[in-house]
């Protein structure tokens, strides 16, 4: 036996041992898995989650990646704004880069399902630092134009398409799929850090050392965070595309299949139409740069602020998932929380002051998040191991539906002002979902764990 079929055995032996009421789940094999007791508190199988043989360094190399992306963010957000002062500006990277992640996801999906997941991450990371640090010396160089921008853009979604779902689900092949609440809670814990240092990071290395090292230093730790991923001794590659080797079917075929699956099982159906609303909440992620840089002035510094303490609202979700992981009502949750954050958007845009901006930070934070962990659980276990990927890429894909929201939320602002554009953003979503929750709240609740 080769070591990635090893692994591939590992992986389906862990997520198939069973776990009763009564017994202690042990997974014990060579690697050094320990006893978990069926009762211990959500602390206790957090922490026994991090002594799984592989999780911690996963989890590192996740974290350095969280922080780096997010001074990335901020500082693309940065130059473009140096460029041009319009808000269109803004939300047409945001348009070309999400637009291309949702285009290029369904099928991103597939080749996760086939592919090494370890692999996948570890060329998408370097990727990405690549490109980061070519935008970074171009802005050096003085030779950066829009148009590369937009060409980065591109690039950087067609690599994040593939990086997004191959991260999310290799963490299942790492731990088990017993192990998926609390793996993915820490995870998000792991966000959260990334969401508040990196946002305090890039607003600080904006305004002490320019543009360029803040770029080259993003990129770098992103390659760090790949050497890392890649020293993992699992390859994280579906038995089910391991087992069929040269009789596999066709991509378009898998695709067909995956998109079939979901048609049959209407609360699947429903919770993804909940995740479409992201159309709307997209909004924000364009628009907090003017509010710090225009309605607020703030600053660099304050815009650091903002991102920091949406952060802090991260990681009091992630541990309040930790303690009480979502196992039951995930579909009700998933639209739930999709409502609290749109919510959230119209307080945002009556922007009082800059505490009450920060206030509303921390919940957009907090409900964002708890979105996406009960997204990330429920999709994973409502469907068998073999569909994972495909099935979380549609969800990926109806998230980065706010790449629509981006560009026209930008060109709203332009005629009618940044508050009332963010107002409309997220008053729409509120309605919406609150009309699905109240007629569709029975399908949702449906929506249940599948077999292995």
């Amino acid at each position: 036996m080769n070591p990635l079929d090893r692994d591939i055995l590992e992986s389906a032996e862990v997520a198939a041992r069973p776990t009763p009421a009564t017994e202690p789940v042990r997974e014990d094999d060579e690697a050094g898995y320990v006893a978990i007791p069926a009762a211990s508190s959500g602390l206790a199988e957090a922490a026994e989650t991090f002594r799984l043989p592989h999780y911690g360094r996963l989890w590192t190399s996740n974290v350095v990646q969280f922080v780096c992306f997010q001074v990335l963010f901020l500082a693309m957000q940065w130059l473009v704004t140096s460029m041009t002062p319009l808000r269109s500006a803004v939300g047409l990277i945001g348009f070309v880069q999400g637009g291309t992640i949702a285009l290029a996801s369904p099928m991103a999906g597939v080749l996760v399902d086939r592919r090494a997941k370890r692999d996948l991450i570890t060329i998408g990371r370097i990727g990405l630092a690549t490109i980061s640090i070519a935008v970074g010396t171009l802005a050096f160089s003085g030779a950066i134009a829009y148009w590369q921008i937009v060409v980065f853009s591109v690039l950087g979604g067609l690599l994040t398409s593939v990086l997004s779902p191959a991260t999310q689900t290799f963490v299942v092949d790492v731990v088990g799929r017993r192990r998926t609440h609390h793996a993915i809670s820490l995870n998000a814990v792991g966000a959260s850090f990334g969401m508040m240092g990196g946002g305090a990071l890039g607003g600080f290395l904006l305004g002490a050392a320019g543009v360029f090292p803040t770029f080259l230093m993003a990129g770098l730790g992103v390659v760090l965070s790949a050497i890392v991923v890649r020293s993992i001794p699992v390859a994280g590659r579906s038995l089910a595309s391991a087992e069929a080797g040269a009789t596999a079917s066709s991509p378009l075929a898998d695709l067909r299949e995956g998109f079939a699956y979901v048609r049959a099982r209407p609360p699947l159906l429903l919770a993804l139409l909940a995740c479409a609303m992201a159309v709307f909440n997209g909004a924000l992620n364009p628009m907090r740069i003017f509010f710090a840089r225009d309605v607020l002035d703030v600053g660099a510094e304050g815009l650091g602020w903002m991102a920091g303490v949406n952060g802090v609202g991260t990681l009091a979700a992630a541990v309040l998932a930790i303690l009480r992981p979502p196992q039951r009502h995930l579909g009700i949750l998933i639209a739930g929380t999709m409502l609290a954050f749109a919510t959230g958007l119209v307080l945002y845009s009556f922007a009082f002051s800059f505490g009450w901006v920060l206030g509303v930070e921390g919940w957009l934070g907090f409900t964002g998040q708890l979105w996406n962990i009960s997204a990330l659980i429920g999709f994973q276990l409502a469907v068998p191991e073999a569909m994972r990927g495909r099935v979380l890429s549609m969800v990926f894909t109806l998230a980065q539906l706010g790449f629509l929201g981006v560009l026209g939320v930008g060109a709203l602002a332009d005629l009618v002002g940044d508050q009332t554009a963010l107002f409309v953003f997220g008053a729409i979503p509120t309605v919406l979902l609150t009309g699905l929750l109240v007629f569709g709240w029975r399908t949702l609740e449906a929506m249940q764990e599948a077999d292995a």
